[in-house]
């Protein structure tokens, strides 16, 4: 059984806002899928080498508000006002660039050992969405799986975002993964991706985010490479989208009603350093090019001394036994 992961809660108690984070621990899965698209495969075991806090929703719209009135922002959400809404219509660098914010502003509550607030790479990303599970959704496979985890196939003219919450979590008490509004991930786009990483190999995107932040906030949103987005949104005809292993990209400057984004919060760089910087650097390494690796056998590689979560029985969530 996955244990009810740990809860911590950032607050303004000023506003009367909170943002709910989940400790999504340690652990290796398989990412990707067959038979949908190239960009997917080969499923190839992935591990997550260290624990991180993943919001439970995506960013709402009064979470949102706290940065943007603090930074004299403006900003109209495309689906009309509405607190408990994801935020959206917004882009890859103003969702960095509230990350920033947080960090710096809210440094001081984050768990400790925590210090780096930002967007969570792909791979952490589709791990903790899965939390154990290889079925196209959470909840299982097929159109009536999706329509129970989230909202999707509405007419883009009069359809609208959802309040978050509203549809069973997963086994890590994360919501609105599958539909809603797509989740803005760290990773710069690459099609063929999986093709070139090492079965079991430790999620090259971690590194990649630290040498990013690290470079500078500045720095790090020049970078005009399309950038991961991933879980599909309300708008979204096809169900197929909104899966667990569906990627999608978009320019890191594109808006529109179906993108948001939920924070991660990491080890690493400290708040107020070097992550938060905007002096001038050199641009920082691309992935690694290691050589082409074999088809995944699904032995566990490098990943098979970490607990492995695709194989853990699940506890009943909202009802369902999630398999």
């Amino acid at each position: 059984m996955i244990p009810v992961p740990q809860r911590h809660v950032l607050a303004w108690p000023e506003s009367r806002v909170g943002m709910a984070f989940r400790l999504i621990p340690s652990g290796s899965f398989r990412m990707g899928s067959r038979g949908y698209s190239y960009d997917e495969e080969p499923i190839h075991r992935v591990e997550i080498a260290e624990e991180f806090w993943l919001g439970e929703t995506p960013v709402t719209q009064a979470q949102f508000a706290l940065w943007t009135q603090a930074k004299k922002i403006k900003h109209e959400n495309g689906c009309g006002d509405h607190p408990d809404y994801p935020a959206e219509n917004l882009d890859w660098r103003q969702a960095q660039a509230y990350c920033a914010w947080l960090t710096r502003t809210k440094g001081d509550q984050f768990p400790g050992g925590f210090g780096l607030a930002c967007l969570p790479t792909e791979a952490e990303w589709e791990y903790a969405c899965r939390a154990g599970t290889e079925s196209e959704y959470y909840t299982g496979d097929g159109e009536a799986a999706l329509a129970e985890a989230g909202w999707f196939d509405e007419d883009f003219e009069k359809g609208s975002t959802h309040p978050v919450r509203q549809k069973p979590c997963n086994a890590f008490h994360l919501y609105d993964l599958h539909g809603n509004v797509w989740d803005w991930c760290h990773d710069g786009w690459d099609e063929s991706a999986y093709r070139i990483r090492l079965n079991g190999e430790i999620d090259p995107g971690s590194q990649q985010r630290l040498l990013d932040w690290s470079a500078g906030l500045k720095s790090m949103t020049k970078s005009e490479q399309s950038r991961v987005l991933r879980g599909g949104s309300w708008g979204n005809f096809f169900a197929w989208y909104c899966r667990s292993a569906r990627r999608s990209r978009a320019g890191p400057g594109d808006r529109g009603r179906g993108y948001g984004f939920r924070v991660c919060l990491v080890r690493g760089l400290a708040a107020g350093r070097g992550a938060l910087s905007e002096r001038a650097a050199e641009p920082s390494l691309g992935y690694g090019r290691r050589g082409t690796r074999p088809e995944s056998d699904g032995t566990g590689g490098a990943g098979a001394n970490v607990p492995d979560l695709t194989t853990a029985t699940l506890p009943r969530a909202a009802g369902r036994e999630i398999s």
